[in-house]
């Protein structure tokens, strides 16, 4: 099953790319841009800001607009032309952005204040991923991440989507591990909540830490 969501989700992604925002409106109640958005509060204004997966570029172009130096980064080619065209037809203007992965990103030590990524697939959690993103941030900058997003209510269709959400293997509560992985990659972890009229947006805040402090965390100390 694990398998089939994988592959399912990856086709989403890229093939069938087109279809993102209609099945991302139609799983989030129109909510699904609002979600990503409830990361904003937590992001630098000072310094460049890393998005990480960018997708058909809905938060890079609203960061964009409230004059964020944004990066995006995405694998997909697909996904790529998305942002490119949104940004181009929006602004006048071609978004700064890379396709690469990012266990491996093309970028110098120190280079970004922040990074974001919302609604990301498993490879955030990976630790070279996390390794890759502490090493191109300052010290002490931020990796903002939007998890997942609980429906609220108990009307026939909300139901529907959160057994849809638990079958697909979203929406669950963060626990003690996930604390435990990004604490032990150097991170200091955050959990917060956002509420909007249909659901509770989770914002986790990593805020990178000084290589003597990280060392000390991980050998608990």
């Amino acid at each position: 099953m694990n398998t089939l969501i994988r592959f399912a989700f990856h086709q989403l992604y890229t093939t069938f790319a087109w279809t993102y925002d209609f099945v991302a409106d139609a799983v989030s109640f129109g909510e699904w841009k609002a979600w990503g958005r409830a990361a904003i509060p937590f992001l630098a204004r000072e310094g460049r800001l890393l998005e990480i997966a960018h997708g058909p570029g809905h938060l890079h172009l609203a960061l964009r607009q409230q004059g964020f130096d944004v990066i995006g980064l995405d694998l997909s080619p697909q996904m790529a032309r998305m942002l490119r065209e949104r940004i181009i037809n929006t602004t006048g203007r071609p978004p700064a952005h890379v396709r690469a992965s990012a266990l491996r990103l093309p970028f110098a030590d120190r280079s970004f204040a922040c990074a974001v990524s919302t609604f990301p697939a498993e490879f955030i959690f990976a630790r070279e991923t996390l390794d890759e993103i502490r090493r191109v941030l300052h010290p002490g900058g931020r990796l903002v991440i939007v998890p997942m997003a609980r429906l609220k209510g108990n009307d026939a269709l909300t139901e529907l989507l959160k057994f849809a959400y638990r079958i697909t293997g979203q929406g669950e509560s963060p626990a003690d591990g996930t604390r435990r992985r990004f604490e032990s990659a150097g991170y200091a972890f955050e959990p917060h909540t956002v509420q909007t009229e249909r659901a509770e947006v989770a914002v986790w805040v990593c805020t990178a830490l000084p290589q003597a402090t990280a060392a000390r965390k991980s050998s608990g100390a």
